[in-house]
């Protein structure tokens, strides 16, 4: 006959509800298990593959894996929010030129090389669908308004989700101001908010709110190629009509237009034009002014801190300024430029 005993009772009643417990959390857990993995191209050589937070002030990987056979997996488990990461062959500080973005979330991950996309879990995959959709018009469209009329269509499906948020960041120099703003703010506090990304794309909207056509300049401190400190004030609101041109010696499609520009500005004497290079090394903004033959004068802003009070985000990019320096346009290519200034 088995006597019952309080004590032993107890104690089966706890060990039951921390077998409960711990079977929980490693359900938890297994429930937001990812892993990454996928071939890499034959030219690379590298022997590890590296996994960077793109939403953290951090340089150094957050996760790595060795290359064997042409081929990686990464496993881990994922944090509550979608983190958007870039994998590496080799170290970022060699910055290769392949590497391919990854939204982290759970689910098994795989990596297409060839055509440069995650696949595999519900954002990786909205992602690519997005992609592929716009490099489609991109490629087959000449109507500036194509990329604006697909997210108008689409968007209902995507204002409140990551998806949405990061490709109307990532697309947002390809389409007006206005619009990108009447649709950013739809986007909920919480999602503009959990990631860094997405609370400067935030920042930069409000600085082009207040950089506006009909808005007086904002004076921001630069520098000479020699390292001489100068203003914007110092050569815009004198006068003359001041075009600013947001350039660097590293960006291809500024390099292409250049001689465009230069024909332009031949056309127009009395425009004045000033380069400020953007994160740029002076030694390498010299150079390419000596190989480009810029005649007018270029300023150095290494920070980017012209570009971040005028809310650039790509370059080229190109701001007109009146004689009392209020500005007149932006945001427009050169062959827009022209007609700009005819009707002046």
């Amino acid at each position: 006959m088995s006597v019952f005993s309080p004590k032993k009772w107890c104690t089966g009643l706890l060990v039951a509800a921390a077998f409960v417990l711990v079977s929980s959390c490693n359900h938890k857990q297994e429930s937001k298990m990812f892993t990454i993995s996928g071939d890499v191209p034959a030219a690379v050589t590298a022997e590890w593959i590296y996994l960077y937070d793109m939403d953290s002030d951090e340089t150094a990987p957050v996760d790595s894996a060795r290359i064997k056979d042409g081929a990686f997996e990464l496993k881990g488990v994922a944090a509550d929010t979608v983190r958007l990461a870039v994998l590496h062959p080799g170290t970022l500080d060699e910055y290769p030129a392949v590497g391919w973005n990854v939204a982290i979330e759970p689910g098994h991950i795989i990596i297409d090389t060839n055509n440069q996309f995650a696949t595999g879990t519900p954002v990786n995959d909205g992602m690519k669908d997005w992609m592929m959709q716009i490099y489609n018009i991109m490629m087959t469209s000449a109507d500036p308004s194509a990329i604006s009329d697909f997210f108008a269509k689409n968007w209902t499906l995507r204002p409140t989700d990551f998806v949405g948020a990061y490709m109307l960041m990532s697309m947002s120099p390809y389409m007006e101001f206005g619009f990108v703003d009447s649709l950013a703010r739809q986007i909920p506090d919480q999602t503009m908010q959990s990631y860094a990304m997405f609370r400067k794309f935030g920042e930069q909207l409000a600085a082009i709110r207040k950089m506006q056509p009909g808005c007086a300049f904002t004076d921001v401190e630069v520098q000479t190629l020699d390292g001489e400190a100068t203003r914007l004030s110092d050569h815009i609101g004198k006068g003359d009509y001041v075009l600013v041109d947001f350039w660097a010696s590293w960006c291809g499609p500024c390099r292409q237009a250049m001689p465009q520009l230069q024909s332009v500005v031949k056309k127009h004497k009395t425009l004045k034009v000033i380069g400020i290079a953007v994160s740029d090394k002076p030694d390498d903004t010299r150079k390419a002014v000596n190989d480009l033959r810029i005649e007018w004068p270029v300023l150095s802003d290494t920070a980017a801190l012209t570009a971040k009070t005028y809310g650039i985000n790509a370059i080229p990019a190109m701001i007109l300024f009146s004689p009392d320096g209020k500005i007149v346009a932006r945001d427009f290519n050169v062959s827009e430029l022209e007609e700009i200034l005819n009707e002046k």
